[in-house]
């Protein structure tokens, strides 16, 4: 046979899926087992010796009664929680592992027996193509023609005439052309098969990477794991991490934490007080801040930085590159004594840890990294993370979370929209500008009411949130106002709960935004934010303030969030369960537009409350976006319509598709058996 056909199917199959073995991720199973185990014990033993110690209370035994009770024994069940979950993250890997490696042993099989029926037609070709007399100039992976070739008669027919020549051309198609096409036929069906096979494999390619990403991510996710990540990425700096983090000491030698300075003698040049405990919950006037910072000498603005790091990173009002250099020196002294850190900021400080990690790891950041903030003051940790230069940027957003977004719940998840977002902004047609987006998580969030939490039904934790966050916008005008790069275009994007937040802070804003934009907002407070003109946002036409919105019609959580509070719509085609949305008032002055997706520009839909979606399909009621479909997700009309607002880069298709919202009132109407309903209805002037 002179048609070429590989011989072995696995070289046609780029990359691979199989690699190690199953039985050497049951070992590393077995190993935290082990670890488990010994956890176990040790814990056993602790409480023995406690048991020993009886009721002695001589200054040494309350000493070493106090290292079992407040070090030993929960270290050691951390540890054993850290085991525990590896042990499950190992055998859920392994048996992904087994899965994939079943399948591409099929995929490699299947492959195989369709090149051996490729051979076995291509001969069937050849051996025709010989008998009509017609070469055959076929490659393996395009196939023959369905259709026979028009046979030729050879030497032997030369004496015959016309019609007996056309006769034994009909011959020899009535002998050969079934055949032809049957081998033909299988022949591209073994092609398709082997174009599916590659398709499969690709996708077990992908498998095996989720399946080790969900690996990586669980182990990182256990206490072990997230002391690891604090650590240095030396094998000395973990060792000494996790030691002092699940025991307070190495090998017996404990290094004591100093407290964090929250004082200083300088700061009273500064803040006009030694004291700079308050700077978080009730700063000052950043102005005033600004101001007096670049009275102060470099030595002593250095001496600040290095002595009173949280003071100095949470201070708005001041360069946000002096904050960031403040704030990773907070990094580096928890670095030090992990063992201050409770579980909730070891989880945010790994976080920012790997963000940190990223940055350092390319050549020219991108984007360039600034920790805005970082408090681990309270019981829920605080953080705002910065993806670009905001001392320089000509575009700053501020983003702010709804509810279950604690920073060291959403950090990770605000990560991947932020630099969604950046890349975006940077992809708008036209904008030579440059950006900054923050990631600001600088409040306690109100839990999911799944929790018991009913919290988002009310503006307590918006309301605190919101003060903070003005205190930060203002910083930033005053900062920027003070420097060298002239002021730049500030927007506020909320999502959910986060609209309730950011709306309260633009009433109490000395400095207007210029626009704010809210996804799937969860609702305004109606008396707090009786309408938009209360709300310190610039104007794009007169009597036209720059508020834009977007709700997924999937997502029927935040209607129904807003509803059941009572709080007022900016979307007024918003539908919830079983006409709670009805409850809501509609705000008038709103620019709304589409998250329904835009197939002429390959623009996918939102199709749940999320900003990152996950998982292969949508929650109920739209309580979560499936992947790829959250309203930061690439490639979504969400984003894309959000990054031309933010860089003020907003196309004609755009700005023809806003729809401006009427206000509605809601009232309640008396149905059948006495019982009420809501309604909307025309609002009347007064």
């Amino acid at each position: 046979m002179t048609i070429y056909v590989p011989g072995n199917g696995s070289a046609l199959l780029e990359g691979t899926p199989v690699f190690g073995s199953v039985e050497e991720i049951n070992a590393a199973g077995e190993f935290v087992q082990d670890v488990a185990t010994d956890a176990m014990r040790y814990t056993v033993d602790v409480r023995n010796a406690q048991m020993a110690l009886g009721s002695s209370s001589s200054a040494g035994v309350t000493k070493i009664r106090a290292k079992l009770d407040e070090r030993l024994l929960p270290g050691a069940a951390a540890v054993y929680r850290s085991a525990g979950n590896a042990k499950r993250a190992f055998d859920s890997y392994a048996s992904e592992v087994d899965r994939v490696h079943a399948d591409a042993g099929k995929v490699v099989r299947d492959v195989n027996d369709a090149l051996a029926t490729i051979r076995t037609q291509a001969a069937q070709i050849e051996e025709i193509a010989s008998l009509i007399r017609v070469p055959a100039p076929y490659a393996w992976n395009v196939g023959a023609p369905g259709a026979l070739p028009q046979p030729q008669l050879g030497y032997r027919a030369r004496d015959l005439d016309a019609d007996e020549r056309a006769l034994a051309v009909e011959h020899l198609r009535g002998v050969h052309e079934w055949q032809w096409t049957l081998a033909a036929s299988l022949w591209r069906h073994a092609i398709e098969d082997i174009d599916s096979a590659k398709a499969r494999w690709a996708n077990l390619i992908e498998d095996r990477r989720d399946a080790e990403g969900r690996l990586v991510k669980a182990l990182g996710d256990t206490t072990i794991g997230q002391l690891i990540g604090v650590s240095g990425d030396d094998l000395a700096s973990r060792r000494f991490t996790i030691a002092t983090g699940i025991s307070g000491e190495l090998w017996g030698a404990g290094d004591e934490a100093p407290e964090i300075a929250k004082s200083h003698p300088l700061l009273k040049k500064l803040l006009g007080s030694e004291s700079g405990e308050h700077v978080w919950n009730a700063p000052p006037d950043p102005a005033e801040v600004a101001a007096r910072w670049e009275r102060a000498s470099a030595g002593e603005r250095q001496r600040l930085i290095d002595e009173a790091p949280w003071v100095i990173g949470n201070l708005p009002g001041l360069p946000f590159s002096v904050r960031d250099e403040a704030n990773r020196k907070m990094v580096e002294f928890y670095q030090q004594h992990p063992q201050l850190l409770t579980p909730e900021q070891l989880k945010l400080m790994a976080g920012i840890r790997n963000i940190i990690k990223l940055e350092e790891s390319q050549r020219v950041p991108n984007p360039p990294i600034q920790i805005v903030a970082l408090d681990m003051s309270g019981e829920v940790p605080k953080a705002a993370v910065s993806y670009g230069n905001l001392d320089a940027a000509t575009h700053t957003t501020w983003q702010v979370p709804g509810m279950n977004s604690d920073a060291h719940l959403a950090l990770e998840g605000w990560d991947e929209a932020s630099r969604n977002l950046y890349d975006a902004q940077n992809d708008v047609e036209g904008f030579s500008g440059s950006n900054a987006v923050v990631a600001w998580l600088g409040y306690d969030t109100p839990d999911h009411p799944l929790s018991g939490d009913f919290g988002v039904l009310d503006s307590k934790s918006a309301g605190a949130g919101a003060t903070r966050f003005a205190a930060e916008l203002d910083g930033a005008h005053a900062a920027r106002g003070a420097g060298r790069n002239g002021l730049p275009a500030v927007s506020v994007l909320a999502h959910s709960y986060g609209t309730t937040v950011a709306t309260i802070a633009l009433t109490q804003l000395e400095h207007a935004v210029d626009s704010l934009t809210m996804l799937g907002s969860a609702g305004l407070d109606t008396e707090q934010v009786p309408d938009y003109g209360v709300l310190n946002v610039k104007e794009t036409a007169a009597g036209q303030k720059a508020i834009y919105t977007t709700h997924a019609s999937a997502d029927q959580l935040a209607p129904f969030g807003a509803g059941a509070s009572g709080r007022g719509q900016p979307n007024p085609d918003a539908v919830a369960p079983f006409g709670v949305h009805r409850f809501s008032a509609v705000y008038a002055g709103g620019l709304s537009f589409s998250s329904e997706g835009d197939p002429v520009q390959n623009l996918k839909r939102t199709d749940g409350h999320s900003t990152i979606g996950s998982g292969e399909n949508p929650g109920m009621a739209g309580m979560s976006a499936s992947e790829g479909h959250g309203y930061l997700d690439p490639q979504t009309q969400s984003l894309a319509s959000v990054a031309q607002i933010t860089t003020d880069r907003i196309s004609d298709g755009l700005a023809q598709s806003f729809a401006r919202s009427e206000a509605e009132c809601t009232d309640l109407i008396m149905g059948r058996g006495g019982t009420f309903a809501p309604i909307r209805t025309r609002c009347e002037d007064g």
